[in-house]
C-alpha cells in the first residue's frame, strides 16, 4: 500500500490524466521535497503557496472565491497544450491581502490522524479549565468527509479532519485532481469532485480539460473510484516521522526548560494513537478496511496539542477556507518533530533563525504565548541556546 502510494505521491500527472486546468505544480513532490518526498519546502522558499483575498465593508474576511481565491494556482496546461489559452491565476486587482504558506511536512500524519478525537477534545477542556501560563486552546471542529462534526487536526488553521480530506483538498487545490470528496460545512458545499474554476470562472474551455469524466481522480491505470486519493492517502499514512533524537547534554536541559517555561503546554510531547486502527484499502470510507498494528497504540512524540491558538501580531489576518471555528489570528500548534531537517520556519518561512521565529510567537499583542515568551526573554543566553539546541534536534 506504502510503495503503491509512493509512486501516485511522486507521479508527474498530465492533461490526459486530469491535471488542472490550473494548478500550482504537476505533482506532490515538487514541494514536499525536503529532505525526501513527504517532506516540506526545505529552504526553497518556491515551494509556497499564494493565497489572496479582500475586506468587507463590515471589516470580514473576503476570500475572493468568484475570482479564484483564496489559493493562487499560477500555472495553466497551457503549457503543455498549445489550442489551450486558459492562462494561469494573477492576484485580482481588488485584493488587499495577500500571503504565503511554506509546504508542510508530511512525516507521520498516519500516526497524527489516528489519535482518537477524545484525547484531542480531552486536552482542550483541560487547557479551558486550567488556563496554564494564560493559554486556551480550541479545537477547530469541522465536518469530515462524512459529514461529522469533529475536531480537526491538519492545515495550519486545523481545518482538515482527517488526512483523506486533507489529501483531497490538496490533490484538487494543488494539481487539479478532482476526487469523490463532497461534504458540507457551514452550510457551505465542499465539492472536490468538480474542476477548480480558474479566477473564479467555471466556463472552462474544452481544449483545457482532459475529456475526463468527473471526478478525473479515476482516470487509467487506476480505474476505480477514488483510487488515486486512496494511493496517496495510504503513502501518507505510513510515511513514518522523524526519529526522536538521543539528547546530548545541552538538549537535555533545554527539554527540562521547555517544559518549564511552559512551551510544552501547546506544543504537547505527545499524544498516543487509539487501541484499534483501521485503514480503508478502497473507497469510500466502510467499503474494505484493515486493522493496523503499526498505527494501534502508538506513541505519537509531535510536539502540537494540535489545538488553535490566538496568535495575535504571529499571523497577518489571513483565514484558510474553510475556517470552522478558526479565527483570523488562530493557528493550529505547528508540529515540532522534523525540525532539524527545515531551515527556514514559521507558516511564512519569514525567517531562518529559530530564535526569532520563537520570539515572534509574542508580536503585537493578543498572543497567548505571551506569558511564555516573557519567561524565556527571563532566562540566561545560555538557557536559551539549550532550549534552541533541543528543539532544533527533533
Amino acid at each position: 500500500m506504502f510503495t503503491t502510494g509512493q509512486g501516485v505521491f511522486a507521479k508527474v500527472w498530465s492533461l490526459a490524466g486530469g491535471l488542472g486546468p490550473v494548478f500550482t505544480q504537476a505533482n506532490c513532490a515538487t514541494c514536499h521535497a525536503s529532505p525526501v518526498d513527504g517532506g516540506g519546502a526545505g529552504s526553497n522558499k518556491l515551494r509556497m503557496d499564494e493565497l489572496f483575498g479582500g475586506t468587507n465593508a463590515d471589516g470580514s474576511f473576503n476570500p475572493l472565491t468568484d475570482e479564484g481565491g483564496p489559493l493562487l494556482q499560477q500555472r495553466s496546461v497551457s503549457e503543455f497544450k498549445p489550442t489551450c489559452t486558459l492562462p494561469g491565476e494573477t492576484v485580482p486587482s481588488d485584493a488587499t491581502i495577500t500571503d504565503k504558506r511554506l509546504a508542510p511536512q508530511a512525516f507521520g500524519m498516519g500516526l497524527i490522524d489516528s489519535i482518537p478525537d477524545s484525547a484531542i477534545m480531552a486536552e482542550a477542556a483541560s487547557q479551558q479549565a486550567n488556563m496554564p501560563f494564560g493559554i486556551v486552546g480550541q479545537p477547530n471542529l469541522e465536518p469530515d468527509e462524512n459529514g461529522v462534526t469533529r475536531p480537526g487536526r491538519f492545515g495550519y488553521k486545523a481545518e482538515a479532519v482527517t488526512l483523506v480530506q486533507f489529501v483531497s483538498f490538496a490533490m484538487l487545490n494543488e494539481v487539479g485532481i478532482s476526487n469523490p470528496v463532497t461534504y458540507t460545512s457551514g452550510g457551505v458545499t465542499i465539492d472536490d469532485s468538480m474542476e477548480v474554476c480558474p479566477q473564479g470562472n467555471c466556463n472552462i474551455p474544452q481544449t483545457c480539460l482532459g475529456g475526463l469524466s468527473e471526478p478525473d481522480n479515476d482516470a487509467p491505470p487506476a480505474n476505480a473510484l477514488g483510487a488515486n486519493l486512496i494511493a496517496n492517502y495510504h503513502y501518507l499514512l505510513y510515511l513514518a516521522p522523524n526519529p526522536f533524537p538521543i539528547l546530548n547534554s545541552n538538549q537535555q536541559e533545554g527539554e527540562n526548560l521547555f517544559n518549564s517555561i511552559g512551551c510544552s503546554t501547546c506544543h504537547l510531547p505527545q499524544y498516543t494513537t487509539g487501541p484499534k486502527i483501521e485503514v480503508w484499502e478502497t473507497w469510500p470510507e466502510g467499503s474494505e478496511v484493515i486493522f493496523s498494528k503499526a498505527l494501534s497504540n502508538q506513541q505519537v512524540n509531535l510536539y502540537s496539542d494540535l489545538l488553535i491558538h490566538n496568535m495575535g501580531g504571529l499571523v497577518d489576518g489571513f483565514p484558510s477556507l474553510p475556517l470552522g471555528t478558526a479565527t483570523g489570528s488562530d493557528f493550529r500548534t505547528t508540529p515540532l518533530w522534523g525540525l532539524s531537517t527545515r531551515s527556514i520556519y514559521l507558516h511564512d518561512g519569514r525567517t531562518t533563525k529559530l530564535a526569532t521565529a520563537v520570539l515572534d510567537h509574542d508580536l503585537g499583542t493578543g498572543s497567548e504565548a505571551h506569558q511564555v515568551i516573557e519567561n524565556y526573554k527571563a532566562l540566561s543566553p545560555t538557557e536559551q541556546s539549550d532550549i534552541l539546541q533541543f528543539i532544533g534536534a527533533l
